[in-house]
């Protein structure tokens, strides 16, 4: 009722223009003298702030006071806890976050600084960029994001979000998890190309919590089916002013952006096995793209600029015990935030004991060490461990031996002189040597490739 009598009041406000239907988006809850308003999403309270928040507000004190002849309630905007997105700073690690900042504080260039990457994760941030930066293009349509927890899934589609705000209408975009989004009972649920008349992007995050609930997956399919250039015949509506049927749901959004359909779920691609046939495909058809774990120098990176914005001071050597212990950002994080609690109640620089100390009572994950990748090395060839440690020079105990100082200094970023001490006390040289070596193998060697690949695949 009492969004009927605001849509009545704002009807009458020029400066409104007789556009309401961004009130079907509002939450309103009244107690006592208190008015609460929840929004969908903070890209709709940022455009709500911006563009209706004086008409609202006018329009509240006007209904109030007409009917009550007193003043109007408290108004408290409150933004839904479901929402996948926060009003917090991402920092330029990957989008992990770190304190909260006010929205007037938040970098307002790209939102894509906020990753740190390499060559393993170009691809899927590119084409993210590219999706939500060209508001036009019908390619990718839906988008996908896979990967492990930790990996930045989320963040990914806080960026998207982001720049396709600043490029459409903050108010006709959907941020949510699948639960909200499915069990809501909506006016599209039985004729969902009501959805994409109301809005053009609808972001999903966790997608695999969609798995044993084929209500949910039956209605989110039936959604991705009428969206606009999905279908060569779009659904047919009631007659709107003389145009029916397809002609008269595209003539509703010309002038419009594209519509977007993006998504992620935790787990490799494999996991959408776990989805009904019919989501599944429709999932697949569009382009689905995975995050890779960080590898050690995007982590190293990583701790340096939590370093520097909790004020921290580690030494190189120090962060690289920590980025050897962990291959998720979150638990880099929770590390570094033991780390910055120590130090706070210490008061003093941190000594490599303390370190291990931390490490010991956290989370971190057992990585191996030079030993456990000499051994898989060792395995995958054949061969005894003490064998290829040792000093005989046959060809297959050096190969062995060059590609476990390969792979060590790839996954632990070992120095060459700490690498020459691990293997048996051999000189810088010979490691720079033996590195070369199997980069060059690399290229032409095919059993070389595959066993490199393996080893990787299985340290972290």
């Amino acid at each position: 009722m009492l969004k009927n009598e605001l849509r009545d009041i704002l009807a009458k406000n020029p400066a409104i223009a007789g556009e309401t239907s961004w009130l079907d988006s509002l939450t309103l809850h009244q107690e006592e003298n208190t008015l609460k308003v929840f929004f969908p999403h903070m890209y709709f309270s940022a455009w709500f702030s911006r563009h209706k928040r004086a008409a609202f507000e006018e329009a509240i004190d006007r209904r109030f006071k007409d009917i009550q002849a007193g003043p109007a309630p408290r108004i408290i905007y409150e933004r839904a806890s479901a929402n996948i997105v926060d009003v917090t700073a991402v920092t330029p690690a990957s989008g992990i976050p770190l304190p909260v900042k006010a929205e007037s504080e938040a970098p307002q260039d790209d939102p894509f600084a906020g990753f740190i990457f390499n060559n393993k994760n170009t691809f899927p941030l590119a084409t993210a960029k590219e999706i939500s930066g060209n508001t036009k293009a019908t390619a990718y349509n839906p988008f996908l994001v896979c990967g492990r927890s930790g990996t930045g899934k989320s963040h990914l589609l806080q960026s998207m979000a982001t720049m396709l705000a600043r490029s459409t209408d903050a108010a006709r975009m959907i941020c949510t998890n699948p639960a909200r989004f499915c069990s809501d009972d909506t006016a599209w649920a039985k004729r969902p190309e009501f959805f994409w008349q109301r809005y053009d992007v609808l972001v999903l995050d966790d997608i695999q919590d969609m798995s044993g609930h084929s209500g949910w997956q039956s209605k989110l399919v039936a959604c991705m089916d009428a969206c606009p250039g999905r279908q060569e015949n779009a659904p047919a509506l009631e007659p709107q002013g003389g145009v029916t049927g397809a002609a008269a749901f595209h003539s509703t959004r010309t002038g419009r952006a594209t519509p977007r359909m993006i998504f992620a779920c935790s787990g490799h691609p494999q996991t959408l096995r776990t989805l009904d046939e019919r989501l599944r495909s429709r999932l697949e058809s569009g382009l689905v793209v995975e995050l890779m774990e960080p590898d050690l120098d995007v982590r190293l990176r990583y701790l340096q600029l939590m370093c520097k914005e909790r004020h921290l001071s580690l030494t190189r050597e120090q962060l690289l015990f920590l980025a050897q212990r962990c291959s998720q950002f979150r638990l880099l994080q929770g590390l570094m935030l033991k780390v910055g609690a120590y130090c706070a109640v210490k008061g003093l620089n941190l000594t490599q004991t303390d370190l291990e100390n931390i490490v010991r009572t956290g989370v971190a994950e057992k990585m191996p060490g030079c030993r456990e990748i000499l051994t898989e090395v060792a395995k995958g060839l054949n061969l005894k461990p003490d064998d290829v440690l040792g000093g005989k020079r046959r060809p297959d105990l050096v190969l062995a031996r060059q590609i476990a100082m390969y792979v060590c200094r790839q996954k632990l970023g070992l120095s060459y002189p700490e690498l020459g001490r691990a293997f048996g006390g051999r000189d810088h040289s010979t490691v720079i040597h033996a590195i070369k070596k199997i980069n060059k193998l690399l290229v032409s060697d095919k059993r070389v490739q595959k066993l490199v690949t393996e080893l990787e695949r299985k340290t972290p």
